[in-house]
């Protein structure tokens, strides 16, 4: 029996806790970034300057580990200036058609 229903205000919560934890693992990276996940599970990332970008490249493994499993993404995009520089899949599991 459940006790409550998720509604949609309780669905964007969880995603921007869900958010929030990524960010606690890349506090120095992501703090000042943009991030949200679209419907297609591409995780956005838009970046306030190119240092961040710099930094976030050389974190790249760690951050689609944390991405997939924290959020379940199977790609990340970079932006610096509205503009998308980095783009890479990342799926960690089979698909089953």
């Amino acid at each position: 029996m459940l006790l409550t229903e998720m509604n949609l205000a309780d669905l964007i919560l969880l995603e921007r806790f869900r958010i929030d934890r990524l960010r606690n693992f890349f506090a120095e990276s992501l703090l000042k970034c943009i991030i949200y996940v679209d419907h297609h599970n591409l995780l956005t990332i838009h970046c306030p300057d190119p240092q961040i970008v710099d930094t976030l490249l050389i974190e790249i493994e760690d951050l689609c580990d944390h991405a997939w499993l924290i959020l379940g993404v199977e790609a990340i995009s970079l932006f610096l200036a509205k503009e998308e520089i980095f783009r890479v899949g990342h799926c960690r599991f089979d698909r089953i058609y």
